[in-house]
């Protein structure tokens, strides 16, 4: 997908972009953190079919949501998303893991691998922006986010 900015002094930026069905969306970021998204069915159409205006935080709830921080839509142990160096994944906690049954502040995960554990989904509940003293559970899956190397250096850490 081919995404085209656009400053816009004073406002903020705009972001369009065309979907697979050729329906054209506009979100525009203003510098008060507010967003505006714009859907338009048909190229030529000067006024949109449908609008949305999103506070900062209404907007960043809704980014975690299409990222998929408290819903795994698919049975893969694994989900990863790109994004340049950045890499989103899912890994279990094994059973005889060394972090097993540990708080994450006491895992030292961030200094042992680099990695932040971004959310942990535990059977059917998702705990998102976990606290350092939550306890780390055999067969946990952590949702973390690091480069190739951390990420891989936490898997071997849910192994071991």
């Amino acid at each position: 997908m081919q995404i085209k900015t656009t400053e816009l002094p004073g406002i903020g930026k705009r972001y369009s972009f065309k979907t697979v069905n050729d329906e054209q969306v506009t979100v525009i970021l203003h510098h008060n953190g507010s967003r505006e998204i714009y859907h338009f069915d048909k190229d030529e159409e000067d006024d949109p079919d449908f609008t949305l205006s999103l506070t900062d935080e209404e907007a960043r709830q809704l980014g975690t949501i299409l990222l998929g921080v408290d819903y795994q839509p698919v049975t893969d142990d694994r989900v990863e998303l790109f994004l340049k160096t950045v890499r989103l994944e899912w890994l279990r906690v094994e059973p005889d893991s060394c972090i097993a049954n540990q708080k994450i502040i006491d895992s030292q995960i961030r200094s042992r691998t680099g990695t932040t554990i971004i959310g942990i989904q535990r059977g059917e509940t998702m705990i998102g922006s976990p606290d350092v003293n939550e306890v780390i559970l055999p067969g946990d899956m952590l949702m973390v986010i690091g480069n190739r190397e951390q990420t891989k250096n936490l898997d071997n850490l849910c192994k071991l």
